[in-house]
């Protein structure tokens, strides 16, 4: 658990049963009996420290590489800021979201940086954006607080999200890292 922020450690430790160390156990128990080692990228460089040509994320493998240096290095720009930041500075149009697991980080302490965010989301986000994220806890219950303006009126966030809750949970049991409580799909219907 080093690493991980409070606010993130409490949610694993209130939501699953056993709490923590249970959580690790069953992450742990998961990754070495059901989730095949051999194309596990993420958990041969996690004990080994490297990749092997056959065992490497895709966009690192020699066919794709060379793919992604020829036809398309010229779409990739990037920027260093938060999600927030870059929507509000860029007069952008956004279909694809991918939060991975920062709303847990920001869900205490530094939640209005979180309803802010979602705020800069609904602005940039086109009708029927696509959002995945991932949580340590079992549930992201502190979304049940976020609160937007939307067409002028301060809506809750889950009001505007149409989860795909079954293509989550079957992608959350294939999940390779393992080390998250749950995974989400929602589309943003603005």
């Amino acid at each position: 658990m080093l690493g991980v922020p409070p606010a993130q450690r409490r949610q694993i430790e209130t939501q699953y049963q056993g709490g923590v160390l249970q959580f690790i156990e069953d992450c742990l128990d998961a990754v070495c009996s059901e989730i095949p080692l051999k194309d596990n990228y993420f958990w041969r460089v996690y004990i080994t420290g490297s990749y092997t040509p056959e065992c490497c994320p895709e966009y690192l493998k020699e066919e794709n590489f060379e793919r992604l240096r020829r036809d398309g290095l010229d779409r990739i720009s990037v920027h260093t800021d938060s999600v927030q930041g870059f929507l509000e500075k860029n007069d952008v149009r956004i279909s694809r979201f991918v939060l991975l697991d920062h709303m847990d980080w920001l869900s205490d302490r530094f939640f209005p940086l979180l309803e802010a965010e979602w705020q800069a989301i609904v602005d940039r986000a086109v009708p029927g954006s696509r959002l995945i994220w991932r949580s340590g806890g079992l549930r992201t219950d502190f979304l049940d607080r976020v609160h937007v303006v939307f067409r002028g009126q301060r809506t809750p966030i889950n009001e505007l999200l149409v989860y795909d809750r079954q293509l989550a949970e079957q992608l959350h049991r294939q999940d390779r890292v393992h080390t998250y409580g749950s995974f989400y799909i929602a589309e943003l219907a603005v």
